[in-house]
């Protein structure tokens, strides 16, 4: 188990993680945060082990049966909450993790944000307000999803509990 003492991760570079099928919400929060979170509802429990441990990850999880059963992860962390908002707050206060990467990944691919180089070549893609407010946007290099600051955000920023500079 890792405890807050434990030094998987520095200032330099953040921890990445593993979720397991028990906590793939969670795993979502995480990249909202910026972390880089991967998942794989096809994988066996056992395959996402050896990925975590291959890739030097922390493997996260609610199994309690997990070392009876599985190969042991390098890396574990035990998520004793239910609720995945309240799952997040405990991994954020276990690894004191900050926020300051917040909005840089893509929720789906996992893969960091890239600026958008021109706005109106999304119009089709980005509902006209945005466009209209300047909104500043990104986008995913891998599935090309586009992404921006409205008010979802704000309020998962709220939901999740998160302290994000003002841009």
């Amino acid at each position: 188990m890792i405890s807050a003492s434990d030094r998987i991760h520095s200032e330099f570079s953040p921890p990445r993680f593993t979720a397991d099928h028990m906590v793939i919400r969670l795993g979502r929060y995480l990249r909202l945060a910026g972390y880089d979170v991967f998942w794989n509802r096809r994988l066996r429990t056992h395959e996402l082990i050896a990925l975590s441990n291959r890739d030097g990850r922390i493997f996260l999880t609610r199994n309690r049966r997990l070392s009876q059963e599985y190969p042991r992860p390098h890396h574990l962390l035990y998520v004793a909450p239910e609720h995945p908002v309240e799952q997040f707050r405990f991994v954020v206060r276990q690894l004191r993790l900050t926020t300051e990467y917040a909005f840089s990944r893509c929720v789906w691919c996992n893969l960091p944000l890239e600026a958008a180089p021109d706005p109106e070549q999304l119009r089709d893609r980005v509902p006209a307000d945005v466009l209209d407010r300047k909104l500043p946007l990104q986008i995913c290099p891998g599935c090309g999803r586009v992404y921006w600051k409205g008010s979802h955000v704000k309020n998962t920023v709220r939901r999740l509990g998160l302290l994000i500079p003002e841009d």
